[in-house]
């Protein structure tokens, strides 16, 4: 073997499986359904009220929905949503939700017109998206925020 193969080789062998790995993106739903599918999640597909991509999943006993954003023609999209929603019929106190704001940086929350309340986090994801370790990390966090929500709303 000559000396620019061997390199070659040797180079591959530490590059890390991730690096190799394609990028979760926004830009056609099918990216972040893979992603959750391969996690072994429940994912169904379906269409918001206007016309962009929705999916609605259930990730280790989680369910919540992600909406897509910046989509141009309902694809291409650049950014999504999670969002939780909770029936709490206005049994929630609003110093609660502020309270609960007040200690958290990546997720909002919020009492709805109806009583419910809410809790979303915004994930700008570029044209190129990011990788799946990325993700993964990002998923991990909504997951402890909103298992934190849950417990500060004392949902059952």
């Amino acid at each position: 073997m000559n000396l620019t193969k061997s390199f070659a080789v040797a180079a591959l062998a530490v590059t890390p499986f991730a690096a190799l790995a394609e990028n979760v993106t926004a830009r056609s739903a099918s990216s972040l359904e893979t992603f959750f599918l391969n996690e072994g999640a429940d994912v169904e597909r379906l269409t918001d009220n206007v016309g962009d991509p929705q999916l609605n999943v259930t990730h280790y006993g989680s369910e919540f929905t992600i909406f897509y954003y910046g989509c141009s023609d309902s694809t291409n999209c650049d950014s999504i949503q999670f969002y939780s929603g909770y029936a709490s019929n206005g049994g929630v106190r609003l110093k609660t939700v502020n309270d609960f704001n007040a200690e958290k940086r990546w997720v909002r929350a919020y009492v709805a017109d109806d009583g419910s309340t809410k809790l979303e986090m915004d994930v700008y994801m570029g044209d190129a998206g990011i990788s799946a370790d990325d993700f993964a990390a990002t998923v991990g966090l909504w997951s402890r925020h909103m298992s934190d929500f849950e417990t500060a709303i004392d949902f059952n």
